[in-house]
């Protein structure tokens, strides 16, 4: 998959834990995912609610395989962090957001609770003239 991430100034640790995060879930590594979590992690995507580890594979169902990833922005605040972006796979567009609380402050801290909001688009057809 073809990765673009965006550049930042590197006083915020988190926005690496968040980019490299991001591209786990778009690549569908729950390994890599479920380590980022603690145990229990309250995942939701587009308001339905799901629990715990066992919900991973679930959240990681996207509805294509990607061929790239553009993030394009990540946005961290102490125990907050948002990132945006989009998958794109041929014609196939899908705009994401991902919303992170951690479990404390710590640069070491585990995922408390994640929120993912997704909007899939494709170009409109055209019609025959």
């Amino acid at each position: 998959m073809d990765i673009n991430l965006p550049t930042d100034c590197g006083n915020a640790p988190r926005i690496g834990i968040v980019s490299e995060f991001a591209v786990s879930w778009a690549q569908g590594n729950a390994a890599m995912v479920r380590a980022g979590l603690v145990e229990g992690a309250a995942l939701s995507v587009a308001g339905s609610k799901h629990a715990g580890a066992s919900s991973v594979e679930e959240f990681l169902q996207l509805p294509f395989s990607p061929e790239s990833m553009e993030l394009y922005s990540v946005i961290t605040h102490g125990r907050l962090a948002s990132c945006d972006g989009v998958l794109r796979a041929g014609d196939k567009r899908l705009d994401f957001n991902l919303v992170f609380r951690f479990a404390s402050t710590s640069k070491t801290a585990k995922i408390a609770q994640l929120r993912l909001y997704c909007i899939e688009s494709s170009p409109p057809e055209r019609k025959a003239r």
